[in-house]
């Protein structure tokens, strides 16, 4: 196994809620072992990808994104696994099937059509845990810590944590006009962003009542939209 700059944890518990075209996912983890161990990526096995920079310029690497936390990663020379520094000097990176790009987060496009998208944004939050009196467990943070703030290095790559964390990942989806506009990709933000078709498409949503939150049926009605507008 690769090693990988990291927390060190184990996943105890998951579970998965949502809200409009939001979705949260949470994982508690604690001290003992490699985040490697634990990560989980987009794609199977880290592949090319060219990273086009804002100030010109590109580069080729064999990259993944690590969904635990939420960065877009690279295996250096030595086999390490790491994240991808200045991500905010990213104008774009393109794999074969998808591109990304950042805005204080990745923004992965999962359609693109005339000039309109569809992306999905990941953002990850930490939050400490102790356990209090009769066992019970208490947050000791306000959920936005960064890694750093509660892990410590420990040999020559491996960081470890200190305490007990909990681990939320926030999936958004959002509209993004040729303007650059963004919008959330709702039933309100589909009708305003594709506001000439609107007739035809509240007509859409009320005979296949698509989920707002699964991205399968987030496509079909993008696609829909795309093409009547």
């Amino acid at each position: 196994m690769k090693k990988c700059i990291s927390l060190t944890a184990i996943i105890t518990v998951v579970f998965l809620f949502s809200l409009q075209a939001q979705v949260y996912e949470k994982k508690t983890v604690h001290a003992g072992q490699s985040l490697a161990e634990v990560s989980y990526y987009l794609f199977p096995s880290f592949r090319d990808a060219k990273v086009q920079f804002k100030k010109g310029g590109e580069l080729v690497s064999k990259l993944n994104f690590n969904l635990l936390i939420c960065q877009m990663q690279f295996i250096d020379p030595k086999g390490d696994t790491l994240n991808l520094a200045r991500p905010d000097d990213i104008e774009e990176i393109d794999f074969d099937s998808t591109s990304f790009f950042y805005d204080k987060g990745y923004y992965q496009v999962l359609a693109n059509i005339n000039g309109a998208r569809l992306a999905v944004l990941r953002k990850v939050s930490y939050e400490p845990i102790k356990i209090g009196a009769l066992g019970l467990r208490n947050h000791s943070g306000t959920g936005t810590e960064e890694e750093g703030s509660f892990v410590h290095k420990s040999g020559d790559k491996e960081l470890t944590l200190n305490e007990d964390v909990d681990i939320t990942r926030a999936t958004s989806f959002f509209l993004i006009a040729g303007s650059g506009e963004m919008i959330k990709a709702n039933r309100p933000g589909f009708i305003k962003m594709f506001s000439k078709n609107s007739q035809s498409i509240k007509t859409y949503i009320k005979e296949n009542k698509p989920d707002f939150n699964k991205e399968s049926d987030l496509k079909k009605i993008f696609s829909f939209c795309t093409n009547v507008h």
